[in-house]
């Protein structure tokens, strides 16, 4: 047993405690070494990816200072990725799916995990009841809130979570975190009391599941896989092939008795599109697997994804984009056999390429 606690700066998500740093260092000092100038400061490498990381979502530019984007997100008390999702919902009109989706993101799973193996069956069907086709673990995590929030109007709330494997105190904590949340949202000015951008306004789109994935999307943005269909696996940035954690439900097809050796197999082939967002990636004997994930539009990637203002070369003519590998065709044309002279290549980052008809 440790003698003292783990100090708060090692316990804490890096990315937002960057966004802090920022805010409190002198301005001729980078965040690294303010950090390192603490009694136990995180590892330096670390706070560089961390970094980076906010660079590529568009909290901070290059040279490190805060963007727009970056002092708005100091001010939401969740993740900056969260953040950025529900500042796009509230432009995009769908900010209570989206409030919900981010505040049970950055609690833990609300779904509990049996230990006997025929409740473990059970939870798993609990989870896809919830899905409603969409091939979306956020889709599971909303349905189930809002079930939950009928239940509790009714009186029952406790029998309901005990019935499909959810946990009250979790659903509870999600709650308050979307009232902490949507009162910041309020005293920023992006909810308003009345008249544009009142809480009507800003929930216009809420039942359109597309607009409430595009949200989700540029949130989840860098973290994106491809599928691979001539060899049915998962790819990401620096992955050759990662797999569905057990707990999603994207991770068994969506049809019955499959063998369980291809049950992965057949559960990639079973996706209607090639891309999906994910919430985390983790690793375990080498291999990578990502929780909480939902399939994604190639146009939603390609609007949705990459940096705010892409540079000038960006978009490349046919002429020049001739041999370039590229991971997959944004459209659903039935010319399969048109030749690279006919498509534009959209390079929104240095993996994430995509073929355009060039006539678009």
């Amino acid at each position: 047993m440790l003698e003292f606690q783990t100090p708060e700066l090692l316990r804490m998500p890096l990315q937002e405690l960057c966004l802090h740093t920022k805010l409190l260092a002198p301005i001729n000092c980078s965040v690294v070494d303010f950090l390192m100038k603490a009694p136990d400061p995180p590892p330096a490498l670390i706070v560089k990816n961390a970094l980076q990381m906010l660079k590529t979502i568009d909290a901070m530019d290059p040279w490190e200072d805060l963007t727009e984007l970056g002092y708005h997100l100091t001010e939401l008390p969740v993740e900056p990725h969260l953040g950025k999702m529900v500042l796009c919902a509230v432009v995009l009109k769908c900010l209570d799916p989206v409030l919900t989706i981010a505040c049970a993101l950055a609690c833990q799973d609300p779904f509990v995990l049996p230990t006997l193996a025929s409740q473990k069956r059970a939870a798993m069907l609990c989870r896809k009841r919830f899905t409603a086709g969409t091939f979306s673990d956020h889709m599971v995590l909303l349905r189930a809130f809002q079930a939950w929030q009928k239940a509790r109007s009714d009186g029952w709330e406790r029998a309901f979570c005990e019935k499909n494997f959810l946990s009250q105190a979790t659903m509870e904590i999600i709650v308050g975190m979307r009232t902490q949340l949507l009162g910041q949202l309020r005293a920023s000015g992006f909810v308003r009391a009345r008249g544009g951008a009142d809480i009507r306004d800003v929930n216009a789109n809420s039942e359109n599941w597309a607009v409430v994935k595009a949200a989700l999307v540029a949130g989840m943005y860098p973290n994106l896989v491809h599928v691979n269909r001539e060899s049915l696996v998962l790819t990401a940035p620096k992955e050759k092939k990662v797999r569905f954690h057990p707990t999603s439900v994207l991770s068994q097809p969506q049809y019955k008795k499959i063998p369980p050796v291809n049950g992965q197999t057949a559960a990639v082939q079973a996706l209607p599109t090639d891309w999906l967002i994910y919430d985390e990636m983790t690793r375990a004997h080498r291999i990578a697997n990502i929780r909480c994930c939902s399939v994604v539009t190639p146009i939603t990637v390609a609007l949705f994804c990459g940096p705010a203002r892409l540079p000038s070369n960006a978009l490349q003519a046919s002429s020049s984009c001739q041999g370039d590998r590229v991971s997959s065709d944004s459209s659903d044309s039935e010319m399969e056999d048109r030749t690279t002279s006919n498509v534009s290549l959209l390079k929104l980052d240095e993996w994430l390429h995509l073929k355009l008809d060039s006539e678009v």
